[in-house]
């Protein structure tokens, strides 16, 4: 049975930082390259409590990279502050240094749900724009929405590149995000294509006002950006930066500066274990860095 509620819209809106999976320290925020995958997570206390994001990079047939997206919060949404609203990285001809990859905008997934405060929120398929009159739909099963944002009034995610935001050197120059941030201009997405915190990643059963009667994305969406031939995972630059809320409201660095000197630590440690290794070796002992 079609629902009879009809969706409110709000209006606009370091350098080595690589952890070892076998020597990674305790940090809230890091990146940790694995060789099949590059996953940045982070983690900030927001208003409402604890907020958690991750983003992992693999890579896909015919030069694309794949990007999965997530809310990893703890607690329901509560308020637009909770969405995960923008992800910031780079992809460089060096780990650290060089031209960025010419990256486009090839595909975008996510469940679409329809939230309401005083009932289950329940799934519903989204194709933009909502002016047409007929953008929602209810297919059963439920199925994923394209998220892609190009034209006025697709209000889903924009993708943006040659962007120059100073999170690391060099700056991040690609974006994804449903909001106009402009509190990061010039790098902020277009405000007559995306639109305000809708269709952006909640987590939970929404519960209170802010969040009722909209269209949101459940848990995670899925990326894919043509133009990665050539590259590799390792070139991914090991910054990071995760949006929450409509200004950003909220601002996760990964990784954090204490994670990088941990983390940097914890390699020339790893190093000096290496090199006492061989040395203890070529004397007839054995060590190894663990």
């Amino acid at each position: 049975m079609r629902p009879s509620f009809v969706p409110r819209f709000s209006s606009g809106a370091a350098a080595a930082a690589l952890i070892l999976l076998l020597t990674a320290p305790a940090v809230a925020n890091t990146v940790i390259y694995t060789g099949t995958s590059v996953i940045f997570e982070g983690t900030a206390t927001g208003s409402n409590g604890p907020l958690g994001a991750r983003a992992t990079f693999t890579s896909g047939t015919g030069g694309v990279l794949k990007l999965l997206l997530e809310n990893t919060s703890p607690g329901a949404s509560q308020a637009p502050e909770d969405l995960l609203t923008s992800f910031y990285f780079n992809v460089l001809s060096g780990t650290t240094t060089g031209t960025s990859a010419p990256l486009s905008y090839h595909d975008a997934q996510g469940q679409v749900y329809f939230t309401l405060k005083n009932f289950p929120d329940f799934p519903v398929s989204y194709v933009p724009p909502i002016t047409s009159g007929s953008a929602i739909s209810y297919p059963d099963p439920p199925q994923p929405s394209n998220l892609q944002a190009f034209n006025p009034n697709d209000d889903t995610w924009q993708f943006k590149s040659g962007l120059s935001l100073v999170a690391s050197s060099p700056p991040l120059a690609f974006g994804v995000g449903t909001v106009g941030n402009s509190d990061l201009a010039p790098n902020n997405f277009n405000g007559n294509i995306v639109d305000g915190f809708n269709f952006g990643l909640f987590v939970g059963e929404v519960s209170t006002q802010p969040l009722d009667s909209s269209l949101l994305v459940k848990d995670a969406i899925h990326f894919e950006f043509a133009g990665f031939a050539g590259f590799n995972l390792a070139q991914i630059s090991p910054h990071g930066v995760f949006g929450f809320g409509t200004d950003p409201d909220l601002i996760i660095t990964v990784p954090e500066p204490s994670a990088v000197m941990i983390a940097t630590l914890g390699i020339a440690a790893c190093g000096a274990r290496q090199l006492r290794r061989r040395r203890d070796a070529a004397l007839g002992g054995t060590n190894a860095c663990t």
